[in-house]
């Protein structure tokens, strides 16, 4: 788990999610990534497992790769919330 802190730690700093300097159409369309319902249910049985103790290595790897990616998700949606924000705010560009 502490190579995903790493990484996300990472994308933080290459992201920055607290800077909204991107266009409001990308950011729109940003806001639109999800999770399909499908992906949801593999989390969830994963992370179960991961509770049980139950979880392969294979089964942990991609535990790992879906934090990863929402820990991606997660740090362009909010710069794309930062974006739209600014782009209300008076004498906003």
């Amino acid at each position: 788990m502490l190579a995903s802190q790493t990484e996300a730690a990472i994308l933080k700093r290459v992201i920055q999610p607290d800077s909204g300097d991107m266009s409001p159409e990308a950011a729109r369309a940003l806001l639109n990534f999800r999770f399909t319902d499908a992906d949801h249910a593999r989390m969830t049985e994963l992370s179960e497992k991961a509770s049980d103790g139950t979880l392969s290595g294979t089964e942990e790897e991609e535990l790992d790769g879906y934090i990863n990616v929402s820990h991606f998700i997660a740090f362009v949606q909010s710069k794309a919330r930062m974006t739209l924000k600014n782009a209300r705010l008076p004498g906003a560009a």
